[in-house]
């Protein structure tokens, strides 16, 4: 098997009488196990990752304090591929037909903002563009990605395609299975060769896939795993939609395509591209440099909001207001779905004061705070509760509109039926048969809930929501697409961002807030949950760990521990010295930069 074995092959190997599987993560070492208490590999089973790869996993598991088995599996085929099967494409220029000239004003824009990003990083594309007009203002610098902020109803395969290495692989990233797929597709249709590499395919599929990316000189399109495709020549990798929470794992290691793409182009020195409507702030402290089309295109791509006042409501007009109700009757009336949005995660109340209109937050869930009796703002004592569900919306709405028929979308429901409404939570966004259906609105009925949430990534978060609703509503020109806001904070820098089409002025404001606060990009953060006797033991010696270094410090609160450090090296040094301490107790799981923190 010496011909066969090397770093990064799935192997067979005997451990108590059982044949498992297993990676090879070195070669050639010296055991410091007796050699008569060795056993020899069974058999080798499937190519696996390039060794470059193996070492990015064991640097990911280490610094997201996770197994470093579940990474190498998100690494490798899903089925088995012999060794001897895959075939080393002849490297060389990626196959591209010349992009035809632009067509329209987007199209123009697209390929000027390709130009001038490719000049600023002295890439070599896949095709000539006309020069581009400069940055779109001063931005941090450094060797992280470059930055294009680009709008969600323009169309952005063109500019994509532009970023493409003319030579060598290029990987690009998106959350999104059905736009990965249709992006694979147009990108095979211009003579490209181009993969799928996504969850949402098939297993055969994949596995088809990732014995092309072995051979090089491709496009691999994909989800956050296809940034361990194997390709052994990659040259450029572009993220799409850096803010789309599907990008990090729910699961130990809770590693983030961002950071993981990041970090294995820095190693080989390839350009590093990230396209987005609504670049997060981590991406943009990190950027060397950030591009965005005309004040004129970027505006005129983003949806058009209409937000609706609700400080003036009288009390116990509840969810629905006329003006939201006339928007639904006239979508229904034009043919096209209208998509109603209510989240109600977790247990914090907002409460509006009748006076000043004010929010309040009560953590009703807990029990231990009483509901306020005063408003912290002005001292009034009339305060009107806000809350209703998805279940409760539909039947208030099925009583307004009549004859149209109103469906409920949660997690039970396999696929979305044919109704003149839809009503779910943020869940209802992902769905794919709800895109197909070209709704013309979607509505967030109560968006002071992402507005104030009790996280500190709310206010990005909330503009995301308008740009998957974008996304949804996007697709055919047609008019009177429009997404609707309702809440009782018209002046929030979210709002009024979505309604101008600035993205940047909710980015700028969270890089101020972050900065005071020492918050992600500008300092470390995990949070460690396990079994009592454990955690305790974890939080000891994190404890210890936080007195001999500068800038880590650790806090105990919720059954949890929240560790926080100037960097992610001291971050990650101090969840390896806990984990080790405290799991000799019982079960810890950390999850680094948890997104509803």
């Amino acid at each position: 098997m010496a011909s066969t074995v090397s770093v990064g092959a799935i192997v067979r190997v005997p451990l108590h009488g059982r044949r498992v599987r297993g990676w090879v993560v070195a070669d050639d070492v010296a055991s410091v196990i007796d050699g008569a208490r060795l056993r020899p590999l069974i058999t080798v089973s499937s190519a696996g990752p390039p060794a470059a790869v193996v070492s990015l996993c064991a640097s990911v598991a280490y610094r997201c304090a996770g197994p470093v088995a579940a990474l190498l599996r998100s690494a490798s085929p899903p089925n088995n591929v012999r060794p001897d099967s895959v075939i080393d494409s002849a490297r060389g220029a990626i196959v591209l037909r010349p992009i035809a000239p632009p067509r329209d004003d987007l199209e123009l824009a697209a390929d000027e903002l390709a130009a001038t990003a490719l000049a600023a990083v002295g890439h070599r594309p896949a095709g000539d563009g006309p020069a581009g007009n400069g940055p779109a203002g001063d931005g941090p610098t450094g060797n992280g990605p470059t930055v294009l902020r680009w709008p969600p109803f323009a169309d952005r395969r063109r500019l994509v395609a532009r970023l493409l290495a003319a030579s060598g692989s290029t990987i690009v990233v998106t959350a999104d299975g059905s736009r990965a797929a249709a992006f694979q597709r147009w990108l095979a249709g211009q003579g490209t060769r181009a993969v799928l590499l996504h969850s949402d395919a098939s297993p055969r599929a994949r596995t088809d896939a990732w014995r092309i990316a072995k051979g090089g000189a491709c496009v691999v399109v994909g989800g956050r795993s296809a940034v361990f495709a194997p390709v052994p020549d990659l040259a450029c990798g572009v993220l799409l939609d850096d803010g789309d929470e599907a990008l990090q794992e729910e699961r130990s290691p809770t590693w983030h395509a961002r950071d993981v793409l990041q970090e294995r182009l820095g190693a080989v020195g390839a350009a590093s591209f990230v396209v987005s409507p609504a670049p997060t702030a981590i991406t943009l402290r990190r950027a060397r440099a950030v591009f965005a089309p005309s004040e004129t295109v970027e505006r005129g791509a983003w949806p058009r909001v209409e937000v609706v006042d609700r400080r003036d409501d009288p009390p116990g007009t509840g969810l629905l207001t006329d003006r939201l109700v006339a928007g639904v009757q006239a979508a229904v009336a034009a043919g096209a779905p209208a998509v109603l949005v209510l989240n109600r995660r977790g247990g914090v109340r907002l409460l509006r004061c009748s006076q000043c209109h004010e929010l309040t937050r009560w953590a009703a869930d807990t029990g231990e705070v009483p509901r306020p009796k005063f408003c912290e703002h002005c001292g009034a004592t009339r305060l009107v509760v806000l809350r209703g569900g998805v279940q409760r919306l539909a039947t208030e709405l099925q009583a307004r509109i009549g004859d149209a028929t109103v469906a409920v979308i949660d997690g039970a429901v396999a696929l979305a039926p044919e109704a003149s409404v839809l009503v779910g939570t943020e869940a209802v966004l992902h769905r794919v048969e709800v895109r197909r259906r070209h709704p013309s609105l979607v509505a967030f009925v109560d968006f002071d809930s992402e507005l104030h949430a009790a996280r500190y990534r709310a206010a990005e978060q909330a503009l995301w929501l308008v740009v998957r609703a974008a996304h949804v509503l996007g697709g055919r020109a047609r008019p009177g697409r429009r997404v609707v806001l309702q809440t009782h904070d018209p002046a929030h820098v979210v709002v009024r961002a979505a309604v101008l089409g600035t993205p940047q002025l909710v980015s700028d404001g969270e890089l101020v807030t972050r900065e005071a606060f020492g918050l992600p990009p500008f300092g470390a953060l995990a949070e460690v949950r396990g079994d009592g006797e454990a955690l305790q033991v974890a939080a000891r010696a994190l404890q210890s760990f936080a007195q001999t270094h500068v800038g880590v410090s650790v806090d105990e609160a919720d059954q949890r521990l929240l560790v926080r450090a100037d960097d992610d090296a001291d971050l990650a040094s101090a969840l390896s010295i806990a984990l080790e301490a405290g799991r000799v107790s019982g079960p810890l799981r950390v999850s680094v930069d948890p997104p509803r923190l």
